[in-house]
């Protein structure tokens, strides 16, 4: 490594250090804001904020690499430019390419560095910050309830509080806990209580609420439709009562099962099995459904009464009574509901079970995309910023802010395209690299030419001969 080469590299490593570190702090302050409720003043340790903030920074990495190589880039080449050291570069018969190698050497080191972190660092983070959570959870109980909002975090129960009071909001008023846990059918159970406690309990196994000033109503359901119309429900008052909610679904050894975002803990190994395992159960229950719906619609021969069968006329109704026609009419209609509905929920489960094949697999190609971004930011700040000449931080952040933002644009809506399967997962995890790729060959390519494009003589051109069109006309 010749001076030139220490110079250059120096000169680029200065800016990207500390523009690194801020876009992971302003990445993270958005994380931070969507839990500043639930984290402000309840009681967590300061240690443990910031061992959270530490693994959610883990993940904001792959948003704040790019834009800080880009900027860097800009800032940079813009120096050398306004300071009139390219021209001096390139007057004792240095190249542009020839004089940022080593660079380029550093960038490629830097993306298969980010793809490592990406693929080992990460997973292991996001892990450790939904765990973290969940304990934080455990030991707050009141940190996900909040006051007049329904909350349905534990199955068969909905419950809804008026205020929450105390040094760790333990203390509730005005609650309403909806119980369908037995019917599961409506609101036919409900409990309501004037102040309760809230607290964990048997080891962090349950969460407990003692109830004060409360009362219970419940409905009686009838089997009787006469009786059904009455109504009858009933109701009762006490001075203090308990519940308890399980928290098995909280506990570390099963986070891995509750997580809806589990692809974003894994590595490209375990993807890979996990999207091989989705698919055979997709095919399993495809199967499945094909099996189940099979004859529920068609048959060849009713029973009679004696036991025998009778082969089926075209016109099905001749064969039965006028007294059975209307009973087989009104049976088939609720068939047919059923069935209808059967195939809604199969839709459904089917649907989310291929956006998890498709996560699954977007996810494994972002690994690699961080990388290849990495470049092809580097490609395109470097020549702009040799081209456009300007030092300083003002042009260079307005650039890179908004080639930020194009960049996240098209993986967001390419990304969503893959998801819900309207483009190939393949080309929507690719296709924003493939559309900023030419472009940074393009200004590459002028760069090391000098031929400036944005230097404004096309716009020029373009503006007298429109004059001239407009004077003739």
């Amino acid at each position: 490594m010749n001076k030139l080469d220490k110079y250059v590299l120096k000169s680029f490593i200065k800016p990207l250090v500390p523009t690194f570190g801020i876009m992971v702090f302003f990445f993270l302050m958005q994380m931070v804001w969507k839990y500043i409720d639930d984290l402000a003043g309840k009681g967590i340790e300061w240690f443990t904020i910031l061992e959270l903030m530490f693994y959610w920074s883990a993940s904001v990495v792959p948003f704040a690499l790019p834009v800080s190589v880009l900027f860097a880039a800009l800032l940079t080449f813009g120096n050398f430019g306004e300071h009139y050291e390219l021209a001096a570069m390139k007057s004792s018969g240095i190249s542009l390419i020839r004089g940022i190698r080593f660079l380029i050497f550093f960038n490629i080191t830097l993306a298969i560095g980010a793809f490592f972190f990406y693929n080992n660092i990460i997973p292991v983070a996001n892990l450790k910050g939904q765990s973290l959570l969940i304990n934080i959870t455990r030991s707050k109980p009141a940190f996900h309830i909040t006051p007049g909002v329904f909350y349905n975090g534990f199955e068969g129960y909905s419950i809804k509080i008026g205020q929450k009071e105390g040094d760790e909001e333990q203390l509730l008023k005005d609650i309403y806990i909806y119980d369908h846990k037995e019917t599961k059918k409506g609101n036919h159970k409900m409990l309501t209580a004037a102040s309760g406690n809230m607290r964990t309990v048997a080891g962090n196994r349950f969460l407990e609420i003692e109830l004060h000033n409360g009362a219970t109503f419940e409905d009686i359901v009838k089997k009787d439709r006469e009786e059904r119309l009455k109504m009858p429900w009933a109701r009762s008052t006490f001075d203090t009562a308990f519940i308890r909610f399980p928290l098995d679904g909280f506990s570390n050894e099963d986070l891995y099962k509750t997580r809806r975002r589990d692809y974003m803990m894994l590595n490209t190994k375990q993807l890979l099995a996990t999207t091989d395992s989705i698919k055979k159960q997709i095919e399993k229950r495809q199967a499945h459904f094909e099996n189940s719906l099979q004859g529920k619609y068609k048959f060849n021969y009713v029973e009679t009464e004696s036991g025998n069968t009778t082969i089926l006329h075209e016109n099905i109704m001749k064969n039965l009574h006028n007294g059975m026609r209307a009973r087989a009419s009104q049976g088939a209609i609720r068939k047919a509901r059923s069935n209808l509905e059967y195939i809604r929920q199969q839709k459904r489960e089917m649907d989310w079970r291929k956006e998890q094949y498709m996560r699954h697999w977007i996810e494994y190609y972002k690994k690699y995309a961080l990388g290849v971004a990495v470049l092809i930011m580097f490609f395109v700040g470097a020549p702009l910023g040799s081209i456009i000449r300007k030092g300083g931080i003002g042009l260079p952040l307005v650039i890179s802010t908004v080639a930020f933002l194009i960049f996240h644009i098209l993986n967001t809506t390419f990304e969503k395209m893959g998801r819900e399967m309207l483009m190939d997962v393949v080309l929507a995890s690719w296709l924003p690299s493939l559309i900023l790729a030419p472009v940074a060959l393009l200004l590459t390519y002028s760069a090391s030419t000098d031929k400036s494009l944005l230097s404004g003589e096309w716009f020029n051109k373009f503006s007298s001969r429109l004059n001239k069109s407009q004077e003739n006309a």
